[in-house]
């Protein structure tokens, strides 16, 4: 069969392409970049459209076409909504025996989601078999939106809105190009809507848990975060140059993203894959990729380091406080007499626990509060005494490359987490991912 797949660069449209020549049918690429020119922000006439599908033999229509975000001249209505219904009216005065058009999951009221629902209402008014697909989040090869939640799951510290219970049922791209194909192929008629999801339902913060699992990394610390302040993080990230963080998809988020029903295991067939073995056939890749891999003698070198300067500072200052200057120096900060010594057993107490933990149990809150305590230290002594910063043996500037290897520790991976990049997929999803290598 020929087939017209609109949006064929993209995450989605890429993979129905190779899933489509996979089984055998040919492929016609349609997109602003691809082969057969194909821009929805160009107004063109249905009866244009029917022409121009009959002089190619098209028989059926994929619409992938997509963004999250305008830019760049594109707008919703014209990419989700207009262009799309002049294409699929020109495809039914064509003779087009099928078309399947992405939209999107989701109830709440936002720009993208109603320039997608007017492309769907359109579509299933006219006189041909037309197929709406509704997936909930998609992930694997070439996402955008994973390699944004891969990028924000590496972060020593990952926020969350609210809570991150908001619940998702992510699909695999892989799938959802399988269950195009299938669509594409079908005898009979298959009009109507389908809510996608994946083989797993879980929360926002269970989904970037599954990240840092597939990208070898240790347990994070969330950080929750009130949705006002969120929304302002995401108003603020629609001024920098990426499609996928805004406003609007923090809504779609908050709504949850969950199929009332299921579609998937019916058009596939089976049951779809589970989300950490989707992320192990399509290993994620972050925008920044923020893992480190230190050799077990590295690691310890620079945790006995680091304990070292910890445990060193407590003992010298308890040992020779005046010799050492320490008593001096706290009195410059304005702590002085008694209130100067409860300031140093304070310090001291708090350097030598964290040059014990250092040795015995690191952790990521142990690597986060090293860091706000070297912070703390600098800012108090470069506010109270400034001439320290311009020292020329940079007494306060050296506390920076500590600061870096304190982090470099925090974001070093799990000496395992090497052998775990190297096992062999599950037997049940290789096939899944051998379809799609070819």
């Amino acid at each position: 069969m020929k087939v017209l797949v609109c949006g064929a660069t993209g995450c989605i449209g890429s993979a129905v392409v190779h899933a489509l020549r996979s089984r055998g049918h040919r492929v016609l690429e349609g997109g602003r970049q691809a082969p057969v020119p194909v821009d929805f922000m160009t107004p063109v006439t249905p009866a244009a459209w029917a022409e121009r599908l009959q002089q190619l033999g098209v028989e059926a229509i994929v619409n992938c076409a997509s963004i999250l975000m305008p830019s760049h001249g594109q707008c919703f209505e014209r990419v989700h909504a207009q262009g799309p219904i002049e294409l699929f009216r020109g495809g039914a005065l064509a003779g087009v025996r099928r078309v399947v058009q992405i939209s999107a999951l989701g109830d709440s009221d936002t720009p993208y989601l109603r320039s997608k629902r007017a492309a769907d209402a359109a579509l299933l008014a006219l006189p041909l078999d037309g197929v709406v697909l509704r997936p909930s989040l998609v992930y694997g090869a070439g996402s955008a939106s994973g390699a944004l939640f891969a990028t924000l799951a590496s972060l020593p510290v990952v926020a969350l809105p609210g809570k991150g219970e908001q619940q998702l049922a992510p699909v695999h791209v892989y799938e959802l190009a399988e269950i195009v194909a299938r669509l594409v192929e079908r005898r009979s008629a298959a009009c109507g809507v389908f809510e996608l999801g994946g083989g797993s339902v879980l929360g926002y913060r269970d989904m970037l848990a599954g990240y840092r699992t597939a990208l070898g990394l240790g347990p994070a610390l969330w950080l929750p975060m009130p949705l006002p302040l969120m929304h302002a993080s995401a108003w603020m990230a629609e001024c920098l140059p990426q499609q996928v963080f805004c406003r609007d998809t923090l809504r779609l988020l908050q709504a949850g993203n969950v199929p009332a029903t299921n579609a998937a295991p019916a058009l596939l067939g089976r049951a779809p894959t589970a989300f950490a073995a989707g992320l192990m056939i399509s290993p994620p890749q972050p925008w920044v990729d923020l893992r480190v891999t230190l050799a077990p003698p590295v690691a310890l070198g620079l945790r006995l380091s680091l304990a070292f300067m910890w445990l060193y500072t407590a003992l010298i200052s308890l040992a020779l406080p005046q010799t050492s200057g320490v008593l001096a120096l706290l009195a410059r900060c304005g702590f002085e007499g008694q209130a100067g010594v409860a300031v140093l057993l304070a310090s001291c107490l708090l350097n030598i626990s964290l040059g014990t933990l250092t040795l015995w149990r690191p952790a990521a809150w142990l690597y986060a509060l090293q860091c706000a305590a070297v912070l703390g230290y600098t800012g108090t002594a470069a506010l109270n005494m400034p001439e320290l910063t311009l020292d020329h043996c940079g007494p306060l500037v050296k506390n920076l490359p500590v600061l870096m290897a304190i982090v470099v520790l925090w974001l070093a991976r799990p000496a395992a987490s090497a052998q775990a990049d190297r096992r062999p997929l599950p037997r049940r999803v290789l096939p899944l991912a051998e379809q799609h290598q070819q």
